[in-house]
């Protein structure tokens, strides 16, 4: 059972009454505590430290929380209890405040049903009882709350729309709205002609969808199991299509945002900003979903898709064959000028190691040549990845990126690294339209710490600034939704919409191109200041 929508604590509003007891468990360390110890009383650290640490594996939650700096002044940093707090501030729950927490008074059974009602949208019944709050009542309280879908004995399928009481936690129009929801499935299942043919799956996916679809934000999906899998393939590097990341950024035109780099999309001759109209039979329409189109493009390997395309005043066809694509995170080479290239091209699982190989090879190196970074055409990827790869470059303790979710705002940090010094050499960042989101923070940052040393180079970026989180489902099915919004980690820059402008813009030049040269390179590489 996930929950969303998330409110901050209530904890800070809530002084105990209670005494300190030696006999509280303070939850330093979760496997020391002896059969039996389950039943002890929790002081307020150690409730919230299984509070929190509970909550963030039921949800899943990715690592950058760690990344997050806290303001209290009498927790210590490295332990369960830290870390249990950065989970609570990283998901909203928890307010990031310069204070002392009365983390050795007793917790309270009141504290811990207010926190499940706040956040979780919850109301349960006081546990325990008496006025003492319990490890195993905290335990199977959430373990309840977050218990398995339950199974349609009739149809073998799971079910997970619930009828449920909310009127206590949200407005009476949301509570008429789930009442319609719930209304229109126990029609299509018991009153609706054909209801013989509708699998509980189908439907429950479908209203899934829909809804991720009327949030408006394009960024915001509901993948079925299949696609799924297509979205999981791609993150990990590998997947089978023509090569090319696309977006829609409003309804009707489906814009090329880069053809990745050795592909068939790149070898036909699609080119980032191409508006495609048309995919073999399907027209795209307002109506057409970004996810519908890359459904229809992508297939299997040796089969062909006709895209009809707009460049400008020009109409374009072009037959492409498709085939496995495997990702190839970082190139790295060492140019004829001495200057050291470092290519980029998305940010996935792993590219750090393969950029920290580069890194070790540069060091290697004698020569003191600029370093050119390649980030052209790269469409971003993890924010984990680039925030450590950012470790490089920005000091240690310093704001390597702002993100600001819907209630709080946090920072990741840069944890310092010794393997090079970057803040003496000189960086050439090459970007062009199809730089996005990962790549706009790669490229903001450093400009941000190294300044002068550094020189941005090519064509205007994209203009993503929206973080997204994943939730994988029991069905495989998963839902891609925006949580925040970023900004640089020192002047907290924005880019959304604008995107990044180069310090000197170089038109990339197509002519020069079909004859082999590439007159952004060229220009990166002869630039001296």
């Amino acid at each position: 059972m996930k929950k969303f929508i998330i409110f901050f604590f209530l904890f800070l509003s809530i002084s105990s009454v209670f005494a300190k007891t030696t006999m509280a468990m303070d939850y330093r360390d979760l496997s020391s505590y002896p059969a039996g110890s389950e039943n002890r009383a929790l002081n307020f650290g150690g409730f919230l430290t299984v509070y929190f640490n509970s909550i963030g594996d039921y949800e899943n939650i990715p690592e950058s929380y760690q990344y997050i700096a806290l303001n209290f002044q009498n927790i210590q940093k490295n332990t369960p209890l830290y870390k249990a707090l950065q989970k609570g501030v990283y998901m909203g729950f928890f307010k990031n405040l310069p204070i002392d927490l009365k983390t050795t008074e007793l917790a309270t059974p009141e504290q811990f049903t207010r926190a499940v009602e706040s956040n979780l949208g919850q109301k349960i019944e006081q546990v325990g009882t008496g006025k003492v709050l319990t490890l195993k009542a905290v335990l199977d309280t959430l373990s309840q709350l977050y218990q398995e879908p339950s199974i349609d004995s009739q149809n073998n399928v799971e079910t997970t729309i619930e009828t449920i009481d909310i009127g206590t936690f949200y407005p009476i129009t949301t509570v008429s709205n789930f009442a319609i929801l719930n209304d229109v499935y126990e029609k299509l299942k018991i009153n609706f002609y054909d209801s013989a043919k509708l699998r509980d799956e189908a439907l429950i996916q479908g209203a899934a969808k829909g809804m991720s679809e009327a949030s408006g934000d394009k960024h915001t999906a509901y993948f079925p199991p299949v696609e799924s899998k297509n979205f999981q393939d791609e993150l990990d590097g590998e997947f089978e299509g023509i090569g090319a990341y696309i977006d829609m950024p409003k309804p009707g035109e489906l814009h090329i945002i880069s053809p990745m780099s050795g592909t068939p999309a790149e070898k036909s001759g699609l080119k980032w900003g191409d508006i495609i109209t048309k995919i073999d039979d399907m027209i795209i329409t307002e109506s057409t979903s970004l996810q519908d189109a890359v459904n229809k493009i992508k297939g299997a390997p040796g089969t062909t898709v006709k895209l009809h395309v707009k460049r400008g005043t020009e109409e374009l066809d072009f037959v492409i064959i498709r085939a496995k694509i495997t990702i190839n995170y970082v190139e790295f080479k060492k140019l004829d000028t001495g200057d050291q290239y470092i290519k980029i091209t998305t940010f996935g699982a792993g590219v750090k190691d393969a950029f920290v190989q580069a890194l070790g090879a540069i060091k290697k190196d004698p020569s003191n040549g600029k370093i050119i970074i390649d980030l052209r055409n790269n469409p971003g990827g993890s924010l984990d990845e680039v925030a450590s790869m950012l470790n490089y470059f920005v000091p240690k303790g310093q704001s390597v990126v702002h993100i600001k979710y819907k209630n709080t705002v946090s920072e990741m940090q840069s944890e310092g690294q010794d393997l090079i010094d970057l803040t003496r050499r000189k960086i050439v960042i090459l970007i062009n339209g199809g730089s996005a989101s990962a790549s706009e923070i790669m490229a903001g940052t450093i400009k941000d710490y190294l300044g002068d040393n550094v020189r941005i180079v090519g064509e205007k970026s994209y203009g993503k600034w929206s973080v997204q989180s994943l939730d994988t489902y029991t069905d495989n099915s998963s839902f891609k939704y925006t949580i925040a919004k970023w900004f640089t980690g020192k002047t907290q820059t924005g880019i959304d919409g604008t995107g990044i402008k180069p310090d000197l813009e170089v038109k990339f030049d197509e002519k020069l191109w079909k004859d082999g040269r590439d007159n952004q390179m060229e220009y990166a590489k002869n630039l001296n200041w």
